[in-house]
C-alpha cells in the first residue's frame, strides 16, 4: 500500500495536512456551558478509543493484503454505540445514524486506500470530535423539547475559520421544531443530519444553540 511503511508511527508521519485539534481547543470557543464542554471532551476521548483501533486494524490488514471491510464496519458501529450508551438512549434516529456513519467511514476509506490520512491518528481524532458534537447536539435538542422549551437561537463562533453560511445564520431565532436554513441545507441544530445536509455545512462545525 505505502512503499516502505511498516509501522503505524511511520504512517502518521506521512500525514501533513492535519484536520483535528486537541479536544479542549476544539470545544473551548463554543458558546456552551463548561459542563457541556467537559462532556464533549470526554465523549471525544471515548470515541477515539473506539475508532483508533479499527483504523490500526485496517492499516495492518492492508499491509498483508487481506482487508475485511465488513469486520471494520461492524467495529466502527459497535464502538460508536458503546461510547454513547452511558450518555444517551439510542433511539431510532441514532440507530440509523450510527449505521450510516459506519458505512460512510468504510466507503470513504475504500475510496482513498492509498492516502495515509485515512488510517491515521489525526483521522481518528477528527472523527471523534465531530461525532461527539453531533450526538450530544442531538441529545441537547431532545432534552430541550422534553423540558418544554419552545424557541432556539443559532449561535456561531465568529472567528476567522467560520464559514460565511454559518455567520449569516448566527443569531437567528426559530421555533424549536423549525429547521434553520444554513447555506443550501436545512438543520434543526448544528450538525443535524435529518434533512441530509451538505457535508461542507456540518464537518468541523463549532456552532451551538441556545434554547429558551
Amino acid at each position: 500500500m505505502f512503499e516502505n511503511v511498516r509501522s503505524f508511527d511511520q504512517l502518521n508521519s506521512l500525514v501533513k495536512n492535519k484536520r483535528s485539534e486537541p479536544y479542549d481547543e476544539y470545544f473551548k470557543e463554543m458558546d456552551i456551558s463548561e459542563e457541556q464542554k467537559e462532556e464533549r471532551v470526554s465523549l471525544s476521548e471515548d470515541f477515539e478509543n473506539a475508532f483508533l483501533p479499527v483504523l490500526i486494524l485496517l492499516f495492518t490488514m492492508q499491509q498483508y493484503g487481506m482487508v475485511n471491510w465488513e469486520t471494520a464496519r461492524q467495529r466502527f458501529d459497535s464502538g460508536y454505540r458503546q461510547a454513547i450508551s452511558s450518555r444517551m438512549d439510542i433511539d431510532e434516529h441514532m440507530d440509523l445514524y450510527i449505521s450510516q456513519f459506519a458505512y460512510d467511514v468504510i466507503d470513504s476509506t475504500k475510496s482513498h486506500e492509498e492516502d495515509p490520512y485515512y488510517y491515521s491518528l489525526d483521522r481518528a481524532m477528527y472523527l471523534s470530535e465531530n461525532e461527539s458534537n453531533t450526538s450530544l447536539n442531538y441529545k441537547d435538542f431532545l432534552h430541550a423539547i422534553a423540558s418544554g422549551k419552545t424557541k432556539k437561537q443559532w449561535v456561531d463562533v465568529r472567528d476567522k475559520r467560520e464559514r460565511k453560511t454559518h455567520l449569516m445564520v448566527g443569531g437567528t431565532v426559530k421555533k424549536i421544531t423549525e429547521p434553520f436554513l444554513v447555506g443550501d441545507s436545512l438543520m434543526f441544530f448544528p450538525k443535524d443530519v435529518s434533512f441530509s445536509p451538505s457535508l461542507d455545512q456540518i464537518c468541523g462545525c463549532r456552532c451551538s444553540i441556545k434554547y429558551f
